[in-house]
């Protein structure tokens, strides 16, 4: 899930964006998912998992 929010102004043109990703700890292994988004990313800590994940989707594009 992603909502853009209106805090572009004229002089740099960048638009924000909000999302939430679940890190789940499995014990021996993290995941990382987003609602609504068939992509997982793991990894044996969060951070690593969580840049799995980007990684992934940058990928899917």
């Amino acid at each position: 899930m992603s909502s853009t929010l209106d805090e572009a102004t004229d002089a740099d043109h960048t638009r924000r964006h909000m999302t939430t990703l679940l890190l789940e700890d499995r014990g021996d292994k993290w995941i990382v998912t987003q609602g609504g988004v068939d992509i997982e990313g793991k990894g044996p800590t969060a951070a690593v998992a969580a840049a799995d994940y980007c990684r992934r989707i940058d990928r899917a594009e």
